[in-house]
């Protein structure tokens, strides 16, 4: 029953990572003020329990998986294939994002500024691009570690229900993505 304890403590943490804007995950290390009393008195303990067998050390990466994938936040509806399918890009990830960089040039006629060109306060290619799932997630926080184009698309895009739910999950998702930050500028700048 322990480490269903600690499964349901990092994913309060990673809920709160992605819920609320004052929790950040690493600043608290995933800490929380989670009582043991509490989860012992929760209907679903079981399935942390099950999940905490079954991931391990990959929990946090299991719970972020789910969070990300717009599907339900809840525990019970957590599923292995959204873990899988994010691990997969994950193992990939240099790969995936010089496969996103082709797909973006190609749509922007080889022009790298085109991508993030805001005009008239609507989404830019690299948004649209995204929104028809034809670049990852993954892409869009590696681009916005390397040029930090959120802050711009924020004060130039209009619309006020799709971008600024977006960016929320770029800000909260990217620190979870470990890379090689040189080779992935040598790389993009290759392409460019």
């Amino acid at each position: 029953m322990n480490e269903g304890y600690e499964a349901y403590k990092k994913y309060l943490g990673i809920k709160l990572h992605f819920t609320k804007d004052e929790y950040d995950f690493f600043k608290y290390n995933g800490e929380t003020n989670a009582k043991f009393e509490t989860f012992i008195q929760r209907n679903d303990k079981y399935f942390f329990v099950k999940a905490a067998r079954k991931y391990g050390d990959n929990i946090v990466n299991y719970f972020v998986s789910n969070f990300i994938s717009n599907k339900s936040p809840y525990i019970k509806d957590m599923n292995n294939d959204v873990y899988l399918d994010r691990q997969k890009r994950i193992d990939g990830l240099t790969y995936y994002f010089e496969r996103d960089m082709e797909q973006l040039l190609r749509k922007s006629e080889q022009n790298f500024n085109k991508i993030f060109k805001v005009t008239r306060g609507q989404h830019p290619i690299l948004v649209k691009t995204y929104l028809a799932k034809r670049v990852s997630l993954e892409t869009l926080c590696i681009l916005n570690d390397l040029l930090n184009y959120t802050k711009n698309f924020s004060k130039e895009i209009k619309e006020t229900i799709i971008w600024p739910t977006l960016n929320r999950k770029i800000k909260k998702y990217g620190p979870f993505l470990t890379y090689n930050k040189e080779r992935m500028k040598i790389n993009l700048k290759k392409m460019v």
